[in-house]
């Protein structure tokens, strides 16, 4: 809306589509209560991810699962989107404190459509579909992550309500009435 006042063009948004059947079907399920680190490719988007990761799950003795880094200076190893979702979503917890306000948060959407938690990151989604830990106050999501350590139907609750608004904001349908609204049809 901002750049649409100033420039006197229309904009459109769409949200960008979920196959979010197939995603929980392939990766859903079942969870370790372990944590997935995630680093966006973006140095400056990567913020305090991995030391706060490392701090939780040193004092609250929880496993740590990440891409493995390769012998070069490349700064992560390639490997297949498929291989990478087979990775972190059998984790409970997905760590990203990603402080980017302009991202949409496709990871997050994802995380949310295999039934897994994020923590942190001020993405688009994190608002949408974790609005208890869209936040980098590593305090907070300290406590809120303890809370969900501890008390399961918390965790299931909250699995709940990101699958419930994924489908809101997501889903298929979602992005081809916004596609059908920008084309001026109903």
């Amino acid at each position: 809306k901002y750049l649409a006042d100033r420039t006197e063009k229309p904009f459109n948004f769409v949200a960008q589509p979920h196959n979010i059947d197939y995603f929980y079907d392939r990766w859903g399920g079942d969870k370790e209560l372990a944590i997935w680190a995630y680093l966006p490719c973006g140095l400056e988007r990567r913020a305090n991810t991995y030391e706060f990761t490392s701090y939780i799950s040193k004092k609250y003795n929880i496993p740590i699962v990440e891409k493995p880094f390769n012998d070069s200076d490349e700064v992560k190893q390639h490997m297949s989107w498929k291989d990478f979702v087979e990775l972190w979503s059998p984790c409970m917890w997905h760590f990203n404190l990603d402080p980017s306000i302009e991202q949409p948060g496709i990871q997050t959407a994802l995380v949310a459509n295999v039934g897994s938690i994020n923590i942190g990151g001020m993405n688009e989604s994190h608002h949408l579909l974790f609005p208890e830990t869209a936040t980098c106050d590593e305090g907070k999501l300290e406590d809120v992550f303890v809370h969900y350590l501890n008390n399961p139907e918390d965790r299931f609750e909250v699995i709940q309500r990101a699958w419930s608004n994924l489908n809101i904001h997501y889903g298929e349908k979602v992005a081809m009435k916004q596609v059908l609204q920008a084309l001026g049809e109903k």
